[in-house]
C-alpha cells in the first residue's frame, strides 16, 4: 500500500449477509451495555468506557476499509481487519476481567504488567488506526503531533520544553486514567450522546422526522421562499435531536434539497441553505447537539443552564438566516411552493400529529428539572416507543427497535473514535503542561487585547473542526484555550458558548466544510462554492458570539432591561449585516449603502452606548432612504424579474 493511500480515510464497507449478521449482533451487545451501564450507573464508568471504545473500534474494523475504494457488490472482511476486530474485543474483555484492580492501581505508581503493556500499546495503535479510517489524517496528525512532543519535550529549549516521558508513563496516562484515551470526550459519547443519539433515531422512525417536515410546511410553505424557509425549520427541528450536522442534512435536505431546485433555486444556494441551517441546529436547544454535553462535564455547567443560555442566541441566528433567504427570495421573484393548491394549516398538522409531542415535552420537563441527561435520553427514547403504538401506521416492535438500534450503533462510531482521539490530545496536553503555556502564548501574542483573543480562539475552532467532528473540535479548543478567555474575565458560560458556536459553524466553513459537502452531494452543486455560500447565510453564527462575550446580557447574565436591550442591539446587528450581505432593505441597495449597512453590524458589537446609538441611526438613515425611494417608485426594479445565481 502506498505511503499516500495510507493517510486518506476509508469508506463504509457493503458487508456479505453473513457479516451484516455478525454486526447486528454485535451492535446488539453493544446496545445492551451502553443502556444497562449508562443511565444509572450499574457498570463502573471506566469499564463502561472501555467497553464502549472496544466495540467502537471492533465495529469499525467490520464495516470501514482500510482506505478509500469503489464499493463492491459485496464485501467479506479480510482476515488482517478480523484479527484487529479481535484485538480489540480481546482488550475490551481484559479490562472488564481485571476492572477492579485497574480502577484502585495507582497510576504511575504502579508497575505496568506484561499483559498491561500489551493491552495500552493496542488500545493507543487501535484507536490511531480508527482514527484515521473514520476521520481522517487531519485529527491523526494532530494526535501524532502530541504523542512525539511527549517524547522530544526535554530536548527541546525554552518555552516549549518539558520535563518528558517514558513510553510506560505514556501508555499509563492515556488508557490506565481519566486522562487520556478513556477521558471526558469518551465519557460523554458513551452516555448524553449515545442516548440522545438513541432518541433521534427512534424519533425519526416512528415518523416525528416527517411530522417536522409537514410542520415546516405548514408554516412555511405558501411565503414568499417558501422551499427555502421550509428548510430552514425542519432542519432546525430535526437537527436540535439529531446533535449531527451531516446527518441533519442527509435527512433533511434529500427532500427540501430537490424541492428547492424544482421552485428555481440553483444547486449552490439549496445546498447551502440546508448546509447553514443543519450547522445551526447544534446550538438549538432544548437538545443542542454534542458539543453542548460536552460542556457539561469540561465546564461544570448544568446542562439545564447551558440550554437557557442558548436560547436567545440560537433564536437571533435563525432570524438571520431566515431574513438572508427571504431577501434571496425577493430579490430572484421566487414563489411560494404552489399558490393554487391547498396547503395543510399548522393548526391540523398539530391536530393530527398531537402525539408527537409528548416525547418533546417529557423531555423539556425532565431537562428543566435537572434530572440527569442520560436518564432523560433514556426516558424520552422509551417515550417514544410507547406513543408509536398509538400511532396508526408507526407502530414500533422488534424488527423497528432492531433497525434503530444497527442505525445507532453505526452512527455513533465516527463519534466514539474521535473521542477517543481527542482524550488522546488531551492526555498529552495536561501531560507536557502545554494548556498553561498556551494561555500565555495567546496574551504575549495578542498584547492582551480581548478582541484579538476572540478571533484567535475562533480561528482555532474552525481549523480543527475542519478535519475532525465537532465534539473533538469543541474539546480540543475548549483545553487548549478557554483558559485564556477566562484570564480576559470572560464568564464560564460565555467562553465555552463561544468555543461551542464555532465548532460547530466550522462544519460550514471552508476549505473543509462537512455539512456543505454533504449538501453539495445531494444538490449536485459545487462542495466549495456552496460552503462559501452557507458561511454568507450563516453569518450571524459568526456575529451573535462576539455579541455575547462582549454584553453577556444576551445569554440572561443580566437584568431584565439589560437583556432586553441587548436582544434588540443583537438583532439589530444581524439585521443590518443580513440586509447589507443581501443587497435589500425595503429595496434593492446600492454598494455604498450595504457597506454602511455591515459597518452598522459591526458597530453594534462593542458594548458603548455611543456605538449603539452609531449603529441605530446608519440603519435608521439607510431604511428612510429606501422608504423615500420606494414611495416616489412603487414598482421596485428588483421585483421586476427573477435574477440567476
Amino acid at each position: 500500500m502506498r505511503l499516500g493511500l495510507f493517510f486518506k480515510e476509508g469508506r463504509r464497507r457493503k458487508l456479505s449477509p453473513l457479516w451484516s449478521r455478525i454486526v447486528g449482533v454485535l451492535v446488539v451487545l453493544f446496545a445492551a451495555v451502553e443502556l444497562y451501564g449508562a443511565p444509572f450507573g450499574f457498570i463502573d464508568s471506566f469499564i463502561l468506557r472501555s467497553l464502549f471504545v472496544s466495540f467502537a473500534i471492533t465495529l469499525t474494523f467490520i464495516c470501514y476499509t482500510p482506505i478509500r475504494t469503489e464499493p463492491g457488490q459485496s464485501e467479506n472482511v479480510p482476515v488482517p481487519d478480523i484479527l484487529l476486530a479481535c484485538i480489540s474485543l480481546a482488550a475490551g474483555a481484559y479490562m472488564v476481567l481485571n476492572g477492579a484492580e485497574l480502577v484502585t492501581r495507582w497510576t504511575g505508581v504502579d508497575p505496568l504488567t506484561p499483559a498491561d503493556w500489551l493491552v495500552t500499546a493496542a488500545f493507543v495503535l487501535l484507536t490511531l488506526e480508527v482514527t484515521r479510517r473514520t476521520v481522517g489524517p487531519v485529527l491523526l496528525g494532530i494526535i501524532l503531533v502530541f504523542i512525539v512532543y511527549n517524547f522530544v519535550g526535554e530536548y527541546l529549549p525554552g518555552y516549549f520544553g518539558h520535563r518528558g516521558s517514558t513510553m510506560e508513563v505514556f501508555l499509563d496516562r492515556m488508557v490506565y486514567t481519566y486522562d487520556g484515551i478513556f477521558g471526558t470526550p469518551v465519557g460523554v459519547a458513551c452516555t448524553y450522546v449515545f442516548m440522545f443519539v438513541l432518541f433521534g433515531q427512534v424519533f425519526n422512525a416512528a415518523g416525528g422526522g416527517n411530522f417536522f417536515f409537514r410542520l415546516a410546511a405548514s408554516i412555511a410553505g405558501r411565503m414568499r421562499g417558501g422551499p427555502a424557509k421550509i428548510c430552514v425549520i425542519a432542519s432546525a427541528l430535526y437537527g436540535t435531536l439529531s446533535g449531527s450536522p451531516v446527518s441533519d442534512v442527509v435527512t433533511t435536505g434529500s427532500i427540501t434539497i430537490p424541492l428547492m431546485k424544482r421552485l428555481g433555486y440553483g444547486e449552490t444556494f439549496s445546498g447551502a441553505v440546508a448546509a447553514s441551517a443543519c450547522s445551526g441546529a447544534s446550538i438549538l436547544p432544548p437538545i443542542m447537539g454534542t458539543a453542548a454535553f460536552l460542556m457539561v462535564d469540561v465546564a461544570g455547567i448544568p446542562y439545564i443552564e447551558i440550554a437557557i443560555a442558548a436560547t436567545l442566541p440560537a433564536i437571533i441566528y435563525y432570524f438571520g438566516l431566515m431574513m438572508q433567504v427571504h431577501y434571496r427570495a425577493v430579490l430572484k421573484g421566487m414563489r411560494p411552493i404552489s399558490e393554487d393548491t391547498d396547503h395543510e394549516s399548522a393548526w391540523t398538522v398539530l391536530k393530527e400529529n398531537w402525539l408527537y409531542i409528548i416525547p418533546i415535552a417529557l423531555l423539556v420537563t425532565l431537562i428543566i428539572q435537572r434530572v440527569n441527561p442520560t436518564v432523560v435520553g433514556l426516558l424520552a427514547t422509551a417515550s417514544v416507543v410507547v406513543t408509536s403504538w398509538l400511532i396508526p401506521g408507526h407502530r414500533m416492535g422488534i424488527k423497528e427497535l432492531y433497525e434503530v438500534i444497527r442505525k445507532t450503533g453505526l452512527g455513533i462510531l465516527t463519534v466514539a473514535n474521535a473521542s477517543a482521539a481527542a482524550g488522546m490530545v488531551i492526555g498529552g496536553i495536561m501531560l507536557t503542561g502545554l494548556g498553561g503555556k498556551f494561555t500565555s502564548l495567546v496574551f504575549a501574542a495578542t498584547g492582551g487585547q480581548s478582541g484579538l483573543c476572540l478571533s484567535m480562539v475562533a480561528i482555532v475552532c474552525i481549523i480543527l473542526g475542519m478535519g475532525m467532528p465537532v465534539p473533538a473540535a469543541y474539546v480540543l479548543t475548549a483545553t487548549l484555550a478557554a483558559p485564556a478567555l477566562l484570564e480576559f474575565k470572560f464568564s464560564l458560560m460565555s467562553a465555552h458558548l463561544f468555543i461551542v458556536y464555532f465548532s460547530a459553524i466550522s462544519a460550514i466553513t471552508p476549505p473543509v466544510a462537512v455539512a456543505a459537502y454533504a449538501a453539495a452531494g445531494i444538490s449536485e452543486g459545487d462542495p466549495n462554492a456552496t460552503g462559501v455560500q452557507a458561511v454568507r447565510l450563516a453569518v450571524a453564527a459568526y456575529i451573535v458570539p462576539f455579541v455575547f462575550m462582549y454584553r453577556p446580557a444576551l445569554i440572561l447574565d443580566g437584568s431584565l432591561p439589560e437583556i432586553l436591550w441587548t436582544a434588540v442591539v443583537a438583532t439589530a446587528a444581524v439585521y443590518s449585516f443580513a440586509s447589507g450581505l443581501e443587497g435589500y432593505l425595503h429595496g434593492r441597495l446600492r454598494f455604498p449603502l450595504r457597506l454602511a449597512l455591515m459597518a452598522a453590524g459591526v458597530v453594534f458589537v462593542w458594548p458603548d452606548t455611543w456605538a449603539d446609538l452609531t449603529g441605530f441611526a446608519i440603519l435608521g438613515a439607510v431604511t428612510a432612504h429606501q422608504y423615500a425611494i420606494r414611495k416616489n417608485n412603487p414598482d421596485p426594479v428588483c421585483l421586476a424579474q427573477p435574477q440567476g445565481e
